[in-house]
């Protein structure tokens, strides 16, 4: 998440171009974070200690971190664990963008300052979504008054992380007046009220994610397609249910559908989110049932 997250921050700016980007996305799977980012960018050390005993492997026929420890910069309680953190998404993401020339070392802590000021997050903020936890970014996406849905939106990013694309992402969410028009499929998900989601199409993404899923490559949104939209919904809502049913909470999930939604809503309660596959999106809407 945290790669496209600030690598199309990248884009939007300026700073990347989007192939640039995608370049950096594909290599990123043979990259291994270097030990001086990372104790750079946790504060052990700074950039100039970094550098310099990246000089001094240079003639010396030792590890980054045998050299820091005999400079007293480092311990080897600290190389410990930052070598445990050399699989960190952001810091893999931040290593790539350095070795690919499209960012120095030096650039990085005003790029991600720029990138706070400009969303708005807090310094506590920015870590959350550094960590590339969907259960501490999720709810920096989310309105105040949705939070009620952060199991099932969360469901939701971790079902297409995990059987779509693993570099899904969600964006900013925001409560709306209706249920989308563009085409889509919606579940109700029925207890004592109720709950109603729906996958639609936002530009593009929709499409992909049905032949994804599907297994087959679908050339437009038609029944057969959003058939496959509906599996993947079921999906998303079976694991949410799931996990209410062991708290002791029990819903039963309605067939797919392919129409409007039919079922009245409450007022004020249907939340949108993007939900992005690369640099396309679609929407995740959900909304409590009268």
């Amino acid at each position: 998440m945290v790669e496209y997250i600030l690598g199309n921050y990248l884009v939007e700016t300026g700073k990347i171009t989007r192939e640039q980007l995608q370049q950096v996305m594909s290599k990123q799977d043979s990259v291994r974070v270097k030990l001086g980012l990372i104790a750079v960018e946790e504060g052990l050390m700074t950039m100039e200690q970094a550098d310099e005993v990246n000089r001094m492997q240079a003639v010396m026929d030792q590890r980054f971190g045998d050299i820091a420890v005999l400079k007293g910069y480092l311990t080897e309680e600290q190389i410990t664990k930052l070598v445990k953190k050399q699989g960190s998404p952001y810091l893999v993401f931040i290593q790539t963008l350095v070795d690919e020339g499209l960012v120095s070392m030096e650039e990085i802590d005003w790029l991600l300052n720029d990138f706070r000021k400009a969303g708005g997050y807090s310094n506590s903020e920015l870590e959350d979504i550094k960590s590339d936890d969907v259960d501490r970014i999720l709810p920096l996406m989310l309105p105040e008054e949705a939070r009620q849905f952060q199991g099932l939106v969360g469901a939701a990013v971790r079902t297409m992380i995990r059987l779509v694309d693993r570099h899904s992402y969600p964006g900013r969410g925001a409560m709306v007046d209706s249920m989308p028009g563009e085409p889509m499929v919606s579940q109700v998900l029925a207890w004592e009220e109720g709950i109603v989601s729906c996958l639609s199409e936002r530009d593009g993404a929709l499409l992909k994610v049905c032949s994804v899923f599907g297994q087959e490559e679908f050339e437009q949104l038609d029944l057969d397609s959003l058939d496959a939209a509906g599996e993947l919904l079921n999906c998303i809502n079976g694991l949410y249910t799931s996990g209410l049913s062991r708290q002791g909470v029990f819903l039963e999930l309605m067939p797919p559908e392919y129409t409007e939604v039919r079922e009245p809503i409450k007022k004020n309660t249907i939340c949108r989110i993007p939900i992005f596959v690369g640099d396309r999106g679609l929407y995740f809407t959900v909304a409590e049932l009268i």
